[in-house]
């Protein structure tokens, strides 16, 4: 594909919260690439004129993870989603793009240094301990393929059924499922690329120095930093922000 089009799509839902963090992200990255080109996936009774600053809206609804539909809804052939709540600090935001490679979908990885930081990441699954081992905080994929994109529908849909207990896939224990799995995307994430045969071919990899492109402000605590000792990119601060009452 000639000149395929690119850009960043972030999603602010169910709390006014998310939409103040996506419109300071979107500023940020057009500080160090003014050039990107931005989808701002939201609710319409947040729209205000700091909106502005995006190139592109599409209203979603309330769904607390309306990041997945967003995902979904790219105009790009090419797409960089970005959870809202993290600042861009490089201008290498702007190579993002050479990080796809030959590749259909690339992620931050959840490994063992950084275990301590999530709610989750071990889980039985018919009875051996399984992983979680790709984080959907940032996620570079190939939006022109039709298969990526039916991933990403599948994903929150399927996401939908396991929260509304609808879907829950033979092997899981019952007790975990409930107390843990079946709230998190990442179970369904898991599901799609590691059970889902439809899914076997699409090539999946995670950036060069992973930790910049999703640095959370918890890695610091334990001196986590870039395999070559360059600066953060793109900082999450998920777990350090007010998710649950309005800014004012």
């Amino acid at each position: 594909m000639q000149n395929p089009s690119k850009g960043f799509i972030i999603v602010a839902s169910n709390n006014v919260n998310f939409y103040v963090y996506a419109v300071n992200l979107i500023e940020s990255i057009k500080d160090w690439y003014p050039e990107a080109q931005i989808t701002l996936v939201t609710e319409e009774r947040f729209i205000d004129d700091r909106a502005d600053e995006a190139d592109n809206i599409i209203f979603c609804d309330n769904h607390y993870r309306a990041k997945l539909w967003g995902m979904s809804q790219s105009p790009y052939d090419i797409t960089m989603y970005v959870d809202a709540d993290m600042d861009c600090e490089h201008e290498d935001i702007a190579k993002v793009w050479d990080e796809l490679g030959d590749r259909d979908l690339v992620f931050h990885e959840l490994t063992p240094e950084r275990e301590k930081f999530y709610a989750i990441r071990e889980f039985r699954y018919k009875g051996r301990m399984e992983k979680y081992t790709l984080c959907g905080g940032v996620c570079l994929y190939r939006s022109s393929n039709p298969l990526v994109m039916e991933f990403m529908a599948e994903w929150f849909e399927l996401y939908n059924k396991q929260l509304n207990n609808i879907w829950q896939p033979e092997g899981f224990d019952n007790r975990q499922w409930n107390e843990d799995l079946k709230v998190f995307d990442q179970t369904t994430l898991w599901w799609l690329t590691e059970q889902e045969d439809k899914y076997k071919d699409l090539k999946i990899g995670i950036f060069h120095d992973d930790i910049r492109w999703n640095y959370f402000t918890q890695y610091q605590y334990e001196n986590l930093h870039s395999i070559e000792g360059k600066p953060p990119i793109l900082r999450h601060y998920s777990g350090s922000l007010h998710k649950d009452r309005l800014l004012v």
